[in-house]
Parts: C-alpha cells; sequence; structure tokens
C-alpha cells in the first residue's frame, strides 16, 4: 500500500513539472519585399526564435526584450562553436545555453557582442510595432547553418 501510494505521488509530482515546463516559441514570418517582419508583440523576455528558408537552409534568429526593455536579436548559432551541428542555443531559466561548449549568457547579452562565444549580433531596424531584417543578410548568411542541427518548432 505504502508503495502504491508512493508511485503515485511521484508520477503526480513528475507530472506537474512536466505539464509546468515552459515549450519554446517558434515563429516563421513570411518574406516580403525583401525582408521579414517580427511583431512586437509576440516577443517576451523568454527566448523567441525565429525561423527563415534561405533555400533549403533554416536559418534562425534568437529574439528577446531585456531587462531594459529594449529589443534584442541575434543569429541562433555559436560563433566559435560553428560549425558544429550543436552550435545553436537553448534557452535554460533566465539563459541561453551553447549546446555545444555549454556557455551561459543571459537574455540581455542577445546582439549586445560580436566575436567569441555568443550568439552572433545581426542588424535589424525597428517601426513602434514591428522589428524589421533583410533577407539579404540572412542570405549571405545561411553557409554557417549548413550543418546546424538546432529545433525549428
Amino acid at each position: 500500500m505504502k508503495k502504491t501510494i508512493l508511485i503515485t505521488m511521484l508520477f503526480a509530482l513528475i507530472s506537474t513539472f512536466a505539464f509546468a515546463a515552459k515549450k519554446s516559441k517558434y515563429i516563421t514570418p513570411v518574406p516580403k519585399n525583401g525582408q521579414i517582419t517580427i511583431k512586437k508583440s509576440q516577443l517576451s523576455k523568454d527566448a523567441t526564435y525565429i525561423n527563415y528558408k534561405a533555400g533549403d537552409i533554416t536559418v534562425q534568429l534568437i529574439a528577446v526584450i531585456a531587462d531594459d526593455n529594449t529589443y534584442r536579436l541575434s543569429f541562433n548559432t555559436c560563433q566559435n562553436c560553428n560549425p558544429s551541428p550543436k552550435a545553436f542555443f537553448a534557452q535554460k531559466g533566465k539563459n541561453l545555453v551553447c549546446q555545444n561548449c555549454g556557455n551561459l549568457f543571459t537574455m540581455n547579452d542577445v546582439g549586445a557582442a560580436s566575436y567569441g562565444c555568443n550568439p552572433a549580433r545581426i542588424p535589424f531596424t525597428q517601426t513602434d510595432s514591428e522589428l524589421i531584417v533583410s533577407t539579404e543578410i540572412l542570405k549571405q548568411v545561411a553557409p554557417a547553418f549548413k550543418r546546424w542541427q538546432g529545433p525549428v518548432d
């Protein structure tokens, strides 16, 4: 009887954590007039992953709202670890973790630095409601994602 109760409690605890886990958010904007737009209303302090298809290669971006309420955008690949297939970042708690080398970064680091082991900066413009990225830049960077095996949904 005690064993059954213990197993039931353990199952309930595991189920609670499994359903409470936050699923990553993925967006695939439709390119128009040589650019993609990302609605600011779709972003939060958690990572949102933006997918763009450059031919048969998926280029992925990370978009977040930093602690100072600025919008941050970067490529989802580690500059030092690329071209490893695992050179991408996954959110763990309030941090991004390189899946190849294990380095940790805060959401405030997204798009803040270039070079080294961090999410690579990407130029973008913004309006009151959107972030705008040139598809030409995404196409130029696509070869860096050729071996990339990060999740896309």
